[in-house]
Parts: C-alpha cells; structure tokens; sequence
C-alpha cells in the first residue's frame, strides 16, 4: 500500500543534480502563520519546503479553502492567486522562477521530478474542489481517509493503520469544515466499527470497504 511518496522532490534526485537545481536558491525560515505568497503579493518567486508545514489555501470574505499541505521535498510558486502560509515554524529554499526555468533547460534530467511532484500538488487540489462541489462532509471525510490509506497506509492486526502528521484542525481545513464536524463524524465511525484512533494523528481501519462506500455519498 505504502510506495516512495510522488511529492516528494528532493528525495527523488540524486546529489548532484540537487547541487545544480538549487543553485541560486536561499535558504529562509519562516515563523508560523508567514505568509509566503498571496494574491496581490509579488509572483516571480519559486520554494521547495526543507522541513516544516505550508498551507495553501483560497479565502473569499469569512472562508478558506485549504488546497494543500506542503510539506519535506514539495515544490511550489507564487505565481498562483492562493495563499501560502506556514502553519508551523519551516525553512524553505526559495529562488527566483525565471532562474528556475534556466536552470531547468540546462539540466533536463530534473524536469520529470518535478512534474511528478506538482502533478501529485494539483491532483490532489482538484479532488478536493470535487468533494466540496459534489459531496456532504461525511463523503469527503471517508474519501480523504481512503486516498490516504492508498499512499500511507500499513498492514495492522485489525486491518490497515494510517498515521498522520495532520491534526482533526487540519483535516477540517482540507475538507472545509469545522473542527467540531470532523470529530463527530470520526467519533461516529468509530461506534460504528467502521475505524479506531488508538492514538494521535493513528487511525486503524478496520472496514475498509464500509469506509469506501461512504466516499460515494453525495451532497445531493
């Protein structure tokens, strides 16, 4: 179940072709709830997270929508009308875009990577924009718990086990709910036999295919 993760860019180039992809680039920490980009803020910058959590996300009027957690080895820019902020303290390698697509026609052997990594980045943006236009809560839930246990999840004495670095915040952010709903929704599963949260962050599946159909459920 459990493979080298796409989004991951840095793990996936040898040494030196990390050396030349990053030359130019400047290391720069940034303290939780930074903004590195935004909609009407400067767009000629390109980042790869070095250790830490970013957020992408869309607000309009009293709402956010999360689009994405960007964590070790992802890649973005700010050249999209999101915003990118560090939900924990992080370092990122920062470099200009014009200098990235030199460096990138010179050293064609790191564009598949790439690709790879903000292919994996806009996938998983366009499964959350068709779960908030096309299912309720509880299907986008059940949906993000089974495309998780698709990348991350391991065999478990009573059945698969899925261990997060994201808290019940994070995931309502990614669902566009509340906090309060998520909880609910996971304590009912749980009275349900449908999953158990032995721990923090650790969620044993134990029906997966229960799981699987209330993806299905639609917003009507």
């Amino acid at each position: 179940m459990h493979g080298p993760d796409a989004r991951n860019l840095l793990d996936s180039l040898d040494a030196l072709t990390q050396a030349a992809l990053l030359q130019g680039f400047h290391r720069r920490q940034v303290v939780e709830g930074e903004l590195l980009g935004s909609p009407n803020g400067k767009r000629d910058s390109v980042f790869i997270v070095h250790g830490g959590r970013i957020r992408v996300f869309l607000a309009f009027e009293d709402k956010e929508y999360t689009l994405a957690f960007l964590e070790a080895g992802g890649i973005y820019s700010t050249h999209s009308r999101a915003y990118v902020q560090a939900v924990r303290a992080s370092e990122v390698l920062m470099g200009d875009t014009s200098q990235m697509a030199a460096t990138l026609r010179s050293l064609p052997s790191a564009a598949p990577a790439i690709i790879r990594v903000l292919g994996s980045t806009l996938d998983n943006c366009m499964r959350i924009i068709e779960d908030l236009a096309f299912r309720d809560v509880e299907g986008r839930l059940a949906r993000f718990l089974d495309g998780m246990l698709v990348r991350k999840g391991r065999p478990h004495r009573h059945g698969l086990r899925l261990t997060l670095e994201l808290n019940t915040e994070d995931i309502a952010r990614l669902l566009g709910t509340s906090r309060q709903t998520v909880s609910s929704l996971l304590n009912r599963m749980a009275r349900e036999g449908i999953l158990s949260r032995p721990g923090r962050g650790v969620f044993d599946i134990h029906d997966v295919e229960r799981l699987r159909a209330r993806s299905q459920v639609s917003a009507g």
